[in-house]
């Protein structure tokens, strides 16, 4: 389980090939969650999504895409 500050989150269940993780901005110390899939040497695509979504609803086609691209949807904050 990812832990972030003092709360103890559930794993998504994520297709073959994506995972998740947290990463901390240096300038901001604030802490984003992320959905990750194919290879870290393709092209980044970033998917950002809007109101009220999460990046969990990238999750059916970010596979497709990681055939291509190393694909990172955020979390965004707000």
């Amino acid at each position: 389980m990812a832990k972030t500050a003092d709360t103890q989150l559930v794993p998504l269940n994520l297709p073959a090939g994506l995972t998740e993780r947290y990463i901390t901005s240096e300038a901001s110390a604030l802490t984003y969650h992320i959905i990750e899939g194919g290879s870290k040497g393709k092209p980044l695509l970033v998917l950002l999504h809007g109101f009220p979504e999460i990046a969990y609803s990238w999750r059916k086609v970010m596979p497709e895409l990681g055939k291509h691209y190393y694909v990172v949807a955020v979390d965004q904050r707000g």
